[in-house]
């Protein structure tokens, strides 16, 4: 998601009322802008959704995209803007509870289903064809952007910028892992700092880390964490040659958001980018001590049309939790009994601080 400007100031956190193409509204301030959607913060229940620019008035889509470029202007009354080539009307949901009705067998309960199918489609898109940065590797780039979209996918800021100074740093690290002969975050040389991989290859470490398996990373998934994390701005990836690599992962130089997120992200999510046994719900206010929690989850026959029931039976297959650990960003990493599969799946979380239900539907 691209970071709003600081000269924008107040104007950044002013609510605004959007029109949909179908004359629905919707009163919600922007916390991030990309090239093709928005990230906004709904004034009714304080959710965060992503608005397609596509899916909105010619003239609120030029009001986003001043935003965008900086000018923070606000279209005039009555003013109509061309429309943007090759969008087409679509409809958004006028709130987070709100129906959005798509053909082609597209989930209805908006709430629960943050994007569809083709917004994904097209954000996944959007980032894997962002240009590569001046002083930045081809690899690099690459790494970068596939973090973004693991980012995009579990709902956090997805617009994190490679940077040469940062991969510079990672590089040392790497090689400083090859010359001890063994991967350690206490020699120096910025591996303190860094995600490290036995994988020399940057790119293909992005889901090595996302993955974060291995005993000594099961009750924290902090290289998952790191990743995910929302108010990274910048990233650094370098390669020690075949068997070293590290991330440079450290920064907070971007915005952080509010409410929870998770790994696989909430809605639809492509089962391509699932990888080990562990699912992780961040953000989740004071979860307290692991005994206290009760994660539990089910997968459905077909899609909730609403929220499920807080307690209680779940008309669904029940599947056994065998671990429940904390981590960074108030996480909770569970892991299911059976492996991740096309389906529907329901998420239930208690306990003295969280108590949260989402669905989940990998296709």
């Amino acid at each position: 998601m691209f970071l709003l400007a600081s000269g924008l100031g107040q104007a950044a956190n002013e609510w605004h009322t959007f029109t949909s193409t179908d004359g629905r509204k919707t009163e919600a301030r922007i916390l991030s802008v990309e090239s093709t959607f928005a990230l906004v913060e709904l004034k009714a229940n304080g959710r965060h959704v992503p608005v397609n620019f596509r899916t909105l008035t010619n003239a609120d889509q030029e009001f986003l995209k001043n935003y965008r470029t900086g000018s923070g202007a606000t279209p005039s009354k009555g003013a109509t803007p061309e429309p943007t080539p090759g969008t087409t009307p679509d409809k958004v949901p006028a709130d987070a509870a709100a129906d959005d009705t798509t053909p082609g067998g597209e989930p209805t309960a908006r709430h629960l289903y943050p994007r569809t199918r083709k917004e994904i489609q097209d954000g996944i898109r959007e980032i894997e064809k962002r240009p590569r940065p001046p002083g930045l590797s081809k690899q690099v780039a690459e790494a970068t952007n596939k973090l973004n979209i693991y980012r995009f996918l579990c709902g956090v800021p997805a617009n994190v910028k490679g940077d040469p100074e940062c991969s510079a740093a990672a590089e040392d690290a790497a090689l400083a892992c090859k010359k001890n002969g063994e991967l350690s975050h206490a020699l120096g040389h910025s591996t303190g700092d860094c995600n490290i991989s036995h994988m020399g290859n940057v790119v293909a470490s992005v889901s090595q880390y996302i993955e974060d398996s291995g005993s000594s990373n099961r009750d924290v998934r902090g290289h998952r964490g790191w990743c995910l994390n929302p108010p990274m701005g910048k990233v650094g990836f370098g390669s020690g040659g075949d068997s070293y690599s590290a991330m440079w992962c450290m920064d907070s130089s971007g915005k952080s958001i509010r409410g929870t997120w998770a790994y696989p992200g909430k809605g639809l999510f492509p089962l391509e980018y699932v990888h080990g046994s562990a699912w992780s719900l961040y953000g989740a206010g004071n979860p307290g001590s692991v005994d206290k929690l009760k994660v539990e989850m089910f997968k459905l026959s077909k899609r909730p049309d609403g929220q499920l029931p807080s307690s209680g039976e779940i008309p669904g297959h029940e599947i056994k939790i065998n671990h429940v650990s904390l981590g960074m960003n108030n996480a909770i990493n569970f892991e299911p009994a059976e492996p991740a599969k096309h389906g529907i799946y329901w998420v239930r979380v208690k306990g003295p601080g969280i108590h949260e239900g989402y669905v989940v539907e990998l296709y």
